[in-house]
């Protein structure tokens, strides 16, 4: 896969945040203003905002990353229809959106029949992951020598894999018509919640790693891979979930913050060697640590594993910490001289992540403070604006030659 194969990868990537952010934006101020006729499905929408995000933007970039990265760690070629599935993955996750928002995991009628065009999205997706993660052993496999992010990238894989399984419980209860509520669940959350914890977290970090270039350490992957992987257990609802498989989940997600701790410290002592936004997605990440071991105490589970803290749990992960990484990856290996990247998208995306998951916070807390709701749902929309606008201009940034970039950020400055 040629460098410039690899940047239009990128930019598709952020193309899905860009789309995703501003479906988040309608969501925000939807529920303020009230939804326009052409969106009042919130249930579908919501889904393929987060599928989006997830298949799109996340995963599309991680993929991308690592292609780029991978010859320089294993002195290899990529092996031949790495572009091909790039291409696949990349339509099969836009597709994924418009098969979400009609009717999300639910049925729909096509003609005569009626089909599950959010599962099978998902399928198609997951499809397209099997393919990636056999091209990725052909490319790593015999090494003498596993650099830490080939590691890292190994059991990202692995997770990656286990959390398919889950995608594949709910495809099964949707065309048996299933109604077992725990296991709808424990499907649910090991897809989602492993994809993301496990998938996105060892990925990104391999990405982070290699960007340093360490050949040898001593870092946690092996453990971490292992206490992460029943973490997806904590976003069963609690009413669900046997006491005993909660700690078996919490005790492995206090385990896995500690050694998530021992990566956030080196990569902190590294941090002039990383993009500048990296203060922001360590703190991220911090937050993120500092969650698993409130979890710990079954009150706090109980009272906030679901509903609106769950949101704002599930955006200082995705947010604060996997994307804010991934931009800042972006912005120093496609564009990192751009005026316009560093004078608007960063404040943008800064204020705008750091002022939404406030306001998402304070919506949770908001019967315990005793403040109004639709304070915090203004914060929360005008934070949302406020990133998609940067998600905007980061877009418009990638795509631009060098030049226009400089004077588009002219001609925004102030006179």
């Amino acid at each position: 896969m040629s460098s410039q194969q690899t940047r239009w990868f990128l930019v598709t990537a952020v193309a899905a945040l860009v789309l995703a952010a501003w479906t988040g934006v309608l969501m925000r101020f939807g529920m303020v203003y009230g939804f326009p006729s052409w969106a009042q499905n919130f249930g579908a929408m919501r889904h393929a905002h987060s599928h989006l995000m997830y298949f799109g933007w996340v995963t599309l970039a991680l993929m991308a990353l690592i292609w780029a990265d991978l010859p320089r760690l294993t002195g290899r070629q990529l092996p031949r229809g790495v572009a091909v599935q790039m291409m696949f993955t990349a339509m099969m996750a836009l597709l994924s959106f418009p098969a979400f928002w009609i009717n999300g995991y639910g049925l729909t009628t096509v003609g005569a029949a009626r089909l599950p065009l959010g599962s099978m999205a998902a399928t198609l997706n997951g499809l397209t992951w099997f393919v990636f993660m056999a091209l990725y052993v052909r490319a790593t496999r015999r090494l003498a020598v596993r650099p830490p992010s080939v590691q890292l990238w190994d059991w990202a894989l692995a997770l990656l894999a286990l959390a398919s399984t889950g995608a594949i419980g709910l495809i099964w209860m949707v065309a048996t018509n299933a109604r077992e509520p725990l296991f709808q669940q424990i499907f649910l959350h090991l897809f989602l919640d492993l994809f993301a914890v496990g998938w996105f977290t060892l990925a990104l970090l391999g990405v982070l790693w290699a960007q340093l270039n360490v050949q040898q350490s001593r870092l946690p992957i092996f453990s971490l891979a292992l206490l992460l992987t029943p973490t997806f257990l904590l976003g069963v609802s609690p009413g669900l979930l046997p006491t005993s498989l909660f700690w078996v989940a919490a005790i492995a997600n206090a385990g896995a913050a500690l050694l998530l701790g021992v990566h956030a410290m080196q990569l902190w002592r590294r941090r002039n060697e990383l993009p500048t936004l990296t203060w922001l997605t360590l703190g991220g990440l911090a937050s993120v640590i500092g969650v698993a071991f409130l979890l710990l105490l079954p009150e706090v589970w109980q009272r906030f594993a679901s509903g609106q803290m769950r949101v704002f749990y599930l955006h200082i992960f995705l947010l604060v910490w996997v994307s804010t990484a991934l931009v800042g990856q972006l912005q120093d290996r496609l564009a990192p001289a751009s005026s316009l990247i560093h004078r608007w998208v960063n404040p943008l995306w800064v204020g705008g992540v750091v002022v939404m998951v406030v306001g998402l916070l304070g919506l949770g807390l908001a019967p315990w403070l005793g403040t109004p709701m639709l304070w915090w749902l203004h914060v929360s929309a005008w934070g949302s604006l406020a990133a998609a606008l940067a998600a905007t201009l980061l877009l418009v940034a990638l795509l631009s030659p060098a030049p226009a970039r400089t004077a588009l950020a002219a001609a925004m400055s102030p006179q």
